[in-house]
């Protein structure tokens, strides 16, 4: 009888440490390979029993069994957080435990990055290859003329007279150069009219009182600064040599001189190509800074800060030409148009 009941001892003992190393190895474990990510919803008044359920349909643990008791076993029951996450098939059940009670769940915003110098198509693809919205929602409703805009309210609630930045902007004007680049946060919802309205936020509040006066002073309307900024953003890269050539376009514009910049002609044809054909430099456009001397009717892309402070202040130099090397991207700069043309033999082969 003695012998039996050690037996038993031992069996049971056997039995237990087999249990329990199977229920640590079962908590360490992941139910699968490590995958993509896999969203996974906590609704507030959720039961163990419903969100152990909702993991194993979502094959994200290997046993409801183990999940549950490690659960009550923790003392964390009453501790599931409501809201959206992201997990891993590869997470083990201690990890996912911790994520759901920590609530580490996703954020309802996420951020973008709009790129100085972009237009507004080049922003409508990017939203579009971010599944943020529809390429062609955005482009038609930035596209729009400022006329329409001023007679309708636009998604997020400002009025168009709250950005009186537009107010000497032509009404067959689209918002092309004030869709301030930037990185912003947007929420998971957000649509084309509240991003567009984001956007004209910030260029109204990077437009300080400072530099409203000095662009006063300048004598140009924001406009007209806007558009030559837009121009520089998409000449030259580099900031000392964007003043140098915001210097080069004003003197040009003082001479009546057109301003020749291949960029607006890119802005006619959509290229991105540094280099114009012959047969653009042809097209009939009033973008044509080759065929119409003077500034276009509009800004070619959307700058940034340092482009428009360069605009507002020139820098005045004895140059009247540039070029930019194909090699290095360095901008040079001539004061004679046959230096200029020395120059395009020795750096645009």
């Amino acid at each position: 009888m003695f012998k039996f009941i050690k037996f038993l001892i031992i069996l049971v003992v056997v039995f237990l440490a087999v249990g329990f190393l199977s229920y640590q190895n079962g908590i360490n474990k992941p139910a699968g390979a490590e995958g993509e990510e896999i969203p996974f919803k906590i609704t507030a008044g959720e039961s163990v029993k419903q969100i152990t359920d909702n993991l194993a349909v979502s094959e994200l643990i290997g046993s409801k069994l183990i999940f549950e008791i490690y659960v009550w076993q923790t003392g964390q029951q009453a501790n599931f957080q409501a809201g959206e996450y992201m997990l891993n098939p590869n997470y083990s059940i201690k990890e996912i435990v911790n994520i759901l009670v920590a609530g580490k769940v996703l954020s309802d915003e996420r951020d973008i990055k709009i790129i100085e110098g972009w237009r507004i198509d080049e922003i409508g693809a990017y939203l579009e290859d971010n599944n943020i919205v529809q390429a062609q929602v955005f482009t038609t409703l930035a596209n729009k003329e400022i006329g329409n805009w001023k007679s309708a309210r636009p998604a997020g609630g400002l009025e168009i007279s709250d950005f009186d930045f537009l107010e000497d902007a032509p009404d067959t004007a689209s918002l092309e150069g004030y869709l301030f680049p930037d990185t912003y946060k947007i929420f998971k919802d957000a649509d084309a009219g509240m991003i567009i309205v984001k956007m004209l936020d910030n260029f109204n509040n990077k437009l300080t009182p400072e530099l409203r006066e000095e662009l006063a002073a300048h004598g140009r309307s924001i406009h007209e600064i806007i558009t030559l900024a837009s121009i520089v953003e998409r000449e030259v890269s580099a900031s000392e040599d964007r003043k140098i050539v915001a210097g080069i376009f004003e003197k040009r514009l003082a001479a009546g001189m057109p301003l020749q910049a291949d960029s607006t002609v890119n802005y006619i044809t959509g290229k991105k190509t540094p280099a114009i054909t012959l047969a653009d430099r042809d097209i009939d456009s009033p973008y044509n800074t080759y065929k119409y001397p003077g500034l276009p009717p509009g800004p070619i892309c959307n700058p940034g800060l340092d482009a428009i402070i360069a605009a507002v202040n020139p820098q005045t130099s004895n140059y009247l030409y540039f070029l930019n090397r194909q090699d290095t991207g360095k901008t040079i700069f001539s004061k004679t148009y046959e230096e200029h043309l020395r120059n395009k033999a020795k750096f645009l082969k």
